[in-house]
């Protein structure tokens, strides 16, 4: 099948008691579309413009991966659904699409190149995808706060989870939290805030904790001290985190 056959039997799959949508209307009415024209396409009868299949795609929250892209970390999901006796009567199903299976590994894993090998993975963590910070990304590895690991207390302590979108290393805006390693073979993967600052022939990359008191920065220059690849001084941004809230 052609990607819009694919977007086709996307939609269909999506219709009918117990799944997203109960009918062809009420999808028209979610994905804020014309129903007529949503029935025409499910019935291949007309195709979409373009700006009407972007924003179908955009409702429902779907993305797009070249072949040519890195592979994403996170994968999908499969519900074992449980037995008559265990389910509460006429419970909905929960949606495998509403949902992404991240992995959970070593910062230092989470920060390099390429997929997570399968005997790095430490456990899957459970992710609504539709959550506003987590829509449309797909390539997210999670970490969690090393057991000694203060220095961005009282934001983050030991044993927090974050996930980390290995697709985003941009450090702007300034003070974002983000995965970064010290330069080196042997540098040492950290949960840092990042700034940065533009020197005549370099960047400076200035990582900070929020206790700067036990923490101080440290400061790289990129092309010096990392060849000119952001990729060797920052593994991704960190875009969500589950706290222990008897610490707050």
């Amino acid at each position: 099948m052609g990607f819009t056959d694919d977007v086709r039997q996307a939609l269909t799959d999506r219709i009918g008691p117990g799944k997203r949508y109960p009918n062809n209307k009420r999808m028209a009415d979610e994905l804020d579309v014309d129903p007529s024209q949503l029935n025409r396409f499910l019935k291949k009868e007309r195709g979409l413009n373009t700006d009407s299949l972007g924003h179908i795609l955009d409702r429902i929250g779907a993305s797009i991966v070249f072949a040519d892209d890195p592979a994403d970390a996170s994968r999908e999901v499969c519900f074992q659904l449980p037995t008559k006796s265990e389910a509460e009567p006429n419970a909905p199903e929960p949606q495998p699409d509403d949902y992404l299976a991240v992995p959970l590994t070593a910062s230092s894993v989470a920060a390099g190149p390429g997929l997570v090998p399968e005997d790095r993975v430490e456990g899957w963590v459970l992710v609504w995808r539709h959550q506003e910070s987590i829509r449309f990304r797909s390539n997210i590895v999670a970490v969690e706060v090393g057991k000694n690991e203060l220095s961005m207390a009282p934001t983050l302590h030991p044993g927090d989870i974050l996930l980390v979108d290995r697709n985003d290393r941009d450090p702007s805006p300034v003070g974002k939290i983000m995965l970064v390693s010290e330069p080196g073979e042997g540098g040492e993967t950290l949960v840092r805030r990042v700034n940065t600052r533009r020197l005549e022939d370099d960047v400076e990359l200035i990582f900070y904790s929020d206790n700067s008191r036990d923490y101080p920065p440290t400061t790289y220059r990129l092309n010096r001290d990392y060849g000119g690849d952001i990729s060797r001084a920052i593994g991704g941004n960190v875009v969500w985190a589950w706290n222990d809230m008897s610490r707050k």
